[in-house]
């Protein structure tokens, strides 16, 4: 099986350095460019299934894809966004003005936090969900599929399949609208791109997220 991975387009809220998590924040105008360029990146690709977020950003950005091939959507509810619990909607500023140290811990020892409120989530709560997800995609089947999800989600799948520790979260930059590719061999899943963004027009530049 070979799996493309790719990060919903970009939101309002990406671009004001909000925390979005679990909110339905949908796809600005320059996300839904992104998402069409997606759909352009993979037109010539012969895919089996197309899987999504249920959230609204990720979903349309599937769509951009499976419209072009005849395909519909599966929406796959346990590859949704880590849910941020009371830090959602708010500005990277508020949050390191009323939650310093908890943010501090975030950036450094990401593996080790829990996010306030009783929703919140912590990336091993991320990663028990998106496995299973990840499970249900390799049950279907397809020599070919597509998975449309999320920042932390794609994340913490990156450090499991690596066989790294969920404190390597932040080695991993992936932008909107990018993509990565990995096949599964007998040995395990090997990665041959990780958060490619050429269909974008640049290859190198990655914009950096506060509210991340």
């Amino acid at each position: 099986m070979r799996m493309y991975w790719v990060r919903h387009g970009v939101t309002a809220w990406n671009e004001e350095g909000r925390f979005q998590g679990k909110q339905d924040i949908p796809l600005n105008p320059r996300g839904r460019e992104q998402a069409r360029r997606v759909g352009e990146a993979f037109g010539a690709r012969s895919l089996d299934h197309v899987y999504a977020s249920p959230l609204s950003r990720a979903r349309e950005t599937a769509e951009a894809v499976a419209c072009r091939l005849g395909l519909s959507v599966e929406l796959l509810p346990r590859a949704a966004e880590i849910d941020h619990g009371e830090w959602e909607g708010l500005l990277a500023a508020d949050v390191a003005r009323r939650w310093p140290e908890l943010l501090r811990r975030w950036h450094e020892m990401p593996q080790d936090v829990q996010m306030p409120g009783e929703t919140g989530e912590s990336l091993e709560d991320v990663l028990c969900r998106a496995k299973d997800a990840l499970e249900h995609i390799r049950s279907r089947g397809g020599d070919e599929v597509l998975l449309v999800a999320h920042d932390a989600v794609l994340k913490v799948l990156l450090c499991h399949l690596l066989e790294m520790p969920l404190s390597g979260f932040w080695k991993f930059q992936l932008g909107n609208g990018s993509i990565t590719v990995l096949e599964e061999r007998s040995g395990g899943w090997r990665f041959s791109v990780i958060g490619d963004m050429c269909h974008m027009g640049d290859a190198f530049v990655r914009e950096e997220q506060k509210g991340l």
